[in-house]
């Protein structure tokens, strides 16, 4: 009960955000989730046994929420530069010669996973067609996880991949991916996105597939790091992370794929 009520309104939240609210609103919201993914983030580093400068990566994000907010993919870009100096000079002046690489690596590593790509969603906010497309990523990935989930528990045998997370298999894999292609023609029949079937076809299979992958992705680091959730923010579901595993990796990849595909695939 706990955990169908969290998501209820979490999605409620999520909804307005995408579909309603004013752009400020929206960059404070997808604000909020960069700074606490990047602190869960953070933990998972250190869990894992590796030095980070929480200030320092949570600094850096602000740049990278700031120059997006103001400047849009240009202000993303010279964010995540002012936030990797930002790191840097931290660990110059507050450490020594000893582990250096693999400190500064796993800061730049927070920066950009998750902060710079979940960044990226205000992108979406700045175009006439973005908040349609966000709303069509995560149907696509909730549909994805919904079908992959019970479907693989239904009649799962083959493991996908057991030593990362054993209860995925390659048959909810497979049911995950086949159900993006209803959500993708429905979305082309009602959106005002104005794509062309081939784009949204190939788009929502895309976004299953990378999605699956950040979902594994995410896995690999807690199994390493010997966590089972990425923090206990959302009752019953765990962290941020946890539930915008899915997300980290597709929302800059529809971005760009609508910037390089979306007049090609007509």
């Amino acid at each position: 009960m706990k955990r169908i009520l969290s998501a209820l309104i979490l999605g409620a939240i999520v909804l307005y955000v995408v579909m309603a609210a004013p752009r400020v609103v929206g960059v404070i919201f997808v604000g909020a989730i960069m700074l606490l993914a990047v602190q869960e983030m953070g933990g998972i580093v250190s869990a894992s046994g590796e030095s980070v400068s929480l200030p320092a990566t949570m600094a850096g994000t602000g740049f990278i929420l700031i120059g997006t907010w103001l400047k849009g993919e240009t202000g993303l870009a010279s964010g995540l530069v002012l936030a990797v100096l930002t790191v840097t000079v931290v660990r110059l002046r507050t450490g020594g010669i000893k582990g250096a690489v693999r400190e500064i690596a796993a800061g730049i590593f927070i920066l950009i996973v998750p902060a710079w790509l979940l960044a990226h969603a205000i992108l979406f906010l700045d175009v006439t067609w973005g908040r349609s497309a966000l709303l069509f990523l995560l149907l696509v990935v909730w549909v994805c996880d919904s079908a992959a989930f019970y479907v693989g528990s239904a009649i799962g045998r083959r493991k996908l991949a057991p030593e990362i997370s054993p209860n995925k298999t390659v048959e909810g894999f497979i049911a995950g991916m086949i159900s993006s292609l209803p959500v993708a023609a429905l979305f082309w029949l009602l959106s005002p996105a104005g794509w062309s079937l081939g784009f949204t076809v190939a788009a929502g299979f895309a976004i299953a597939l990378v999605g699956q992958i950040g979902d594994l992705a995410e896995s690999i680091l807690k199994r390493d790091a010997g966590v089972k959730d990425s923090g206990t923010l959302i009752p019953g579901h765990g962290g941020i992370l946890d539930r915008t595993d899915s997300l980290l990796l597709t929302i800059p990849f529809l971005y760009y794929m609508t910037q390089w595909l979306a007049n090609i695939l007509k």
